[in-house]
Formats: C-alpha cells, structure tokens, sequence
C-alpha cells in the first residue's frame, strides 16, 4: 500500500467520497487496535458507480486491491480495510475518526477552484441526488446534498456561491431510535442552475448522468 504524495484533483474526489459515504476509526481486533475504514453506498442505486469509478481510483491513489461487495442484508454495497496507515493518513489529511457530526472539507482542498469541484464531486456523487418535479407539465430539477454536518453545509454553500450557482440551505430533524439529529440540505434549483451545475461539477456517478439525461430528453419532447 501507498500513500498520495501530494493533494491532486484525484484525491479530493476520493477525499468527497469519504465525506459521503466513508466513516473510520481505532477498534480492538483480535487483542489489538487497529484503524478500520469502510466505504458503503446503496447496494443498487451506487453499485455501479462503486465498480467503475471508486474501485479502479482508490486502487490507483493507494496501491491496494479492492473487493467490492453487496451486503443484502444492510442494503449496501462497498468495502471495508482493516489499516493502521490509512486511517493515520485520512486522519492527517483533516478527516474525523468516528461519527461525522463535524465533519468538513480539509482547508487544503479548498485551495483551487479545482480541487474545490472534485471534492464537491465525491460528495455529491456519495451524498447528493437530483429530484425533478412536474411543474406546468414540464420537469423542473433540483439538485441536492444532505449532511448532519453544519460546518459542511456553510463550506458548500460557500464554495457554490464562488461558482455562481444559487445555492439554498434548509434544515430538518430526523428521529431515529429516538435520537434527534439535525440534517442540512443544500439545494440548487432551476433549469439554468441544474445545467450549469453538471457542467461545473461533472458528476461519476452513472445514477446522476442518467437523470440529467432523462431531464434532457424530456425537454426535447
């Protein structure tokens, strides 16, 4: 295994992967301490995106090989390494152990405006969606990212307005097992926006392209 010498645009993306998608930390295995780290995304909406774009980048970035797999069970797919370095170097890189209440971009991919639209990438590929709403018997699409994160939902609020995209923040609680958790969701709205967004950002993730072209077609119509 080996680590990224410098911060490039193919690590940002993998840096936005583990904001959405990723969790880490230190756990007794087998009578010793070790770091743990898991990528899991849903196990039919993202398992394509997991085997053609996250498997063969994450081998590249760190010169380990992946099994990528589903876990009917929990309704996920992905992969997990036990790995004292990895963790050590996500962890130096500004990312949390444990829950990511408080998690957010590390400074140092917030320093170009291309590194800013990989990491954007990774997350909304991990963590974003696009919904389109009939209005006036045509589609009007929203695009949207959703974190428990209040640092993260001012850092892409930020990072859209430098873009120029309207960008909207609204809040929700969630009550699960009766643990109250508070969700931001970051929404971009409209035709123009939605275009201009997919063109910014680019996503991967064959589920989004698929929906914005299914939104292009409709127009066509």
């Amino acid at each position: 295994m080996h680590f990224p010498s410098n911060i490039s645009a193919e690590l940002a993306e993998e840096v936005g992967w583990h904001i959405g998608d990723g969790s880490m930390n230190f756990y007794k295995n087998r009578e010793k301490i070790k770091g743990f780290y898991q990528l899991r995304g849903h196990i039919e909406d993202d398992k394509e995106h997991y085997e053609k774009r996250i498997k063969p980048l994450f081998e590249k970035l760190f010169g380990i090989k992946l099994s990528i797999r589903e876990m009917p069970s929990t309704r996920v797919v992905g992969f997990q390494i036990w790995n004292n370095d990895l963790v050590n170097f996500k962890k130096n890189l500004g990312l949390p152990l444990g829950n990511k209440y408080h998690v957010a971009i590390p400074k140092s991919f917030l320093s170009k405006t291309g590194l800013k639209k990989s990491v954007v990438r990774g997350i909304f590929d991990t963590d974003g969606g696009i919904f389109l709403e009939k209005k006036n018997k045509k589609l009007y699409p929203r695009v949207y990212i959703t974190t428990i994160s209040l640092e993260l939902s001012e850092q892409l609020l930020k990072v859209f307005n430098e873009m120029n995209l309207r960008a909207t923040r609204y809040s929700q609680l969630y009550d699960k097992h009766f643990n109250r958790r508070r969700s931001y969701i970051i929404t971009i709205r409209g035709i123009e926006m939605f275009h201009k967004f997919i063109k910014e950002i680019s996503p991967k993730n064959p589920k989004h392209m698929r929906k914005y072209q299914f939104f292009l077609n409709s127009q066509n119509l």
